[in-house]
């Protein structure tokens, strides 16, 4: 591929990922090197360095660089090295590398340094001044350089410097082409740790609003949870209250059932038990129902009290639970509408939940099974018709009862299990707001991850291919 091609896509690279000053260095640097041969000379005195270059002739084009004795100005040292072909470190015979010349030696290799580099002994000829044979000194201030150096990294002196200037003007379209490539490989992988970077902030972020979207959503479920554990404790509750009433109640019939002949057959007139006997069953139901059912109210919101259960949870129940009120229709003698209300009323939010349907549905079926023995007591010609027919109403009354109170348990245990997605759809509700701005958070972040990544991995491929 062609140098121009290389610096084109290198240069689009670089702009695609949004490099500018990176793209705006590699077209210096490439223009640079399409010159002559550049040659940096690096060293802590700017008086050596000076002598040092002068050794390389009029064949190249020096550049000075003068370091600290300290990693400092790295970035400037890196703009003086990039657009060079050739990289000579100059070391003083009278002090040969030393500790904070080897550490840019270190430094110089991680900022691009070029693959032909070296570190050159300056001002050798005070090695005559200096020792009695300056050929052995030098060789072996050369082999302690050598074994001081990094192995990409050569050694010679500067009396070597002009041929070598000739062999490298020789290679100078090799150079270029060699040190363009690593530039750019410099760059684009420079470009790469950057973009790899800012993907990972990205990614962070996204991880964050996916925490918060996770939050909301574990704070909706949790509320959906704890609805379904308040139903359950509400519903297990009216259910054992529940129970108890249809024991006691099925108990109070089965005797009543039992002492029905004794009492009927202790009334000689058979008129006077065709009128008695419907309202004296209808005086012992209602008296038993009252008692019992004032302590099955009082029972379920001792019950419920326990339950500690907020009454805001309360108050969602209340709203669940009226779809299955049965509606108390009037009573001839009153007692069904009475019992009802008496029990709904006075018992709070708990009690309005739990409260009117089960004796309103006793009231339902007490009041027409009492009416149906009423017209049969009045057609009875005989005691043991009339007895039967007591027993049958009575029998009723306890299949039908036990009948209602289950269905009416089997529906406010359908209408309370509504209690969990509806906690749950207020929460969702309440921060309906909050969730949206952080589903439109999380998009944009994700968009912009994704396209972090479609940077990086452009970047990814020119670096391989380059």
């Amino acid at each position: 591929m062609s140098a121009g091609r290389d610096n084109d896509r290198v240069s689009a690279a670089l702009e695609r990922a949004g490099d500018t000053a990176g793209a705006w260095l590699w077209r210096t640097v490439s223009s640079q090197l399409s010159g002559p041969l550049r040659v940096a000379v690096v060293g802590r005195d700017e008086a050596f360095v000076s002598r040092v270059g002068a050794h390389l002739g009029s064949g190249c084009e020096v550049v000075a660089v003068v370091v600290g004795t300290e990693r400092d100005a790295t970035l400037q040292v890196q703009d003086r090295v990039l657009p060079v072909h050739v990289l000579l470190f100059a070391t003083p015979v009278t002090a040969p590398l030393s500790a904070s010349e080897r550490d840019w030696l270190v430094a110089l290799g991680e900022l691009g340094a070029p693959a032909e580099r070296a570190v050159v002994v300056g001002d050798t000829e005070l090695l005559a001044r200096m020792s009695d044979d300056p050929e052995q000194e030098a060789r072996d201030i050369a082999g302690r350089i050598s074994a001081l150096t990094p192995p990409d990294w050569q050694v010679f002196d500067e009396a070597g410097l002009g041929e070598r200037v000739t062999d490298w003007r020789a290679r100078r379209e090799a150079l270029t082409t060699d040190r363009r490539a690593g530039v750019g490989r410099l760059l684009l992988r420079d470009a790469l740790l950057r973009a790899e970077g800012t993907v990972a902030t990205a990614r962070e972020s996204l991880a964050r609003v996916d925490a918060e979207l996770a939050a909301e959503h574990a704070a909706a479920t949790d509320a959906g949870r704890r609805g379904a554990r308040i139903a359950a404790h509400l519903l297990s509750a009216a259910r054992r209250q529940t129970e108890r009433l249809q024991v006691d109640f099925a108990a109070f019939l089965t005797g009543l059932e039992t002492e029905l002949p004794t009492q009927i057959a202790s009334v000689p007139d058979l008129d006077v038990l065709r009128r008695a006997v419907p309202h004296w069953l209808h005086h012992l139901v209602e008296t038993f129902l009252s008692d019992r059912v004032a302590r099955w109210r009082a029972d379920l919101e001792a019950d419920i009290a326990e339950l500690d259960i907020p009454a805001e949870d309360l108050a969602r129940a209340e709203l669940l639970v009226p779809s299955v009120h049965a509606r108390i229709p009037p009573s001839p003698s009153g007692w069904g509408k009475r019992l009802g209300v008496t029990a709904a009323m006075g018992g709070g939010a708990a009690l309005l939940a739990f409260g009117l349907w089960i004796p309103g549905l006793l009231a339902v079926s007490g009041g027409a099974l009492f009416s149906a023995l009423g017209r049969r007591a009045e057609e009875a010609g005989h005691r043991r018709a009339l007895t039967e027919a007591a027993v049958e109403a009575v029998r009723a009354m306890g299949t039908e009862a036990d009948r209602l109170l289950r269905d009416q348990i089997a529906g406010l245990e359908a209408s309370l299990q509504a209690l969990s997605d509806e906690r749950r759809r207020g929460v969702e509700e309440e921060r309906a707001a909050v969730r949206q701005r952080l589903e439109e958070e999380r998009s944009h972040r994700a968009l912009r991850v994704r396209d972090l990544e479609a940077v990086r991995n452009a970047l990814q491929g020119e670096l391989e291919a380059a």
